[in-house]
């Protein structure tokens, strides 16, 4: 994902780029990430829109999605990879589903600043993310309520947040130079 609008597929073993970029978006892409089977890809970037793409062709697979109304700086697939989860400078997380490219209900929202990274826990029933307002917060999937408190500590921006291989634990990363390792069932009650 690049700053020149464009998404890059390399050879892990050689480094060599994989056929050619895949274009579309109109401003700087924040992510892109692989499907769970590896057939798509999909982006988010600064013109507010998701995008899923074949890995292998570069087309697009639906239309872009649009929904958020500020940058989008993540978009990853869910373990099944039938649903995407996005984060966005609009303060919210988005669930999409990756099939139609349609918003599954409303908007997670509780950050009171960017949204920097949101992602599915590995049996996708709980999503993670993390924000400029120094939070990690754990949300319920299904139904977009938040579970518990905000997880808080870090004392600069959080850019990123993500669950154990066991769903068990939390890993965050801060501006504040720390990574912090946080237990989902005791920092829940």
């Amino acid at each position: 994902a690049s700053e020149d609008k464009t998404i890059r597929i390399w050879e892990a073993n050689t480094g060599h780029q994989i056929g050619m970029p895949l274009e579309g978006h109109t401003a700087s892409v924040k992510s892109a990430a692989f499907s769970p089977d590896g057939k798509y890809i999909v982006s988010a970037a600064e013109d507010n829109t998701i995008r899923i793409w074949v890995a292998n062709s570069g087309q697009l697979v639906v239309a872009p999605m649009f929904g958020h109304t500020s940058s989008v700086n993540s978009a990853l697939f869910s373990p099944d990879g039938k649903y995407i989860v996005s984060a966005s400078e609009d303060k919210t997380i988005r669930i999409w589903d990756a099939n139609t490219g349609h918003q599954v209900g409303n908007p997670l929202e509780g950050h009171t600043w960017s949204v920097n990274s949101a992602s599915f826990s590995p049996d996708g029933k709980y999503i993670v993310s993390a924000s400029w307002d120094k939070t990690v917060r754990v949300w319920d999937a299904k139904t977009g309520l938040q579970i518990g408190k905000p997880l808080e500590g870090h004392t600069y921006d959080v850019n990123f947040a993500t669950f154990s291989p066991d769903g068990r634990h939390i890993v965050s990363a801060s501006g504040d130079k720390t990574v912090r390792i946080w237990d989902l069932q005791s920092s829940q009650k």
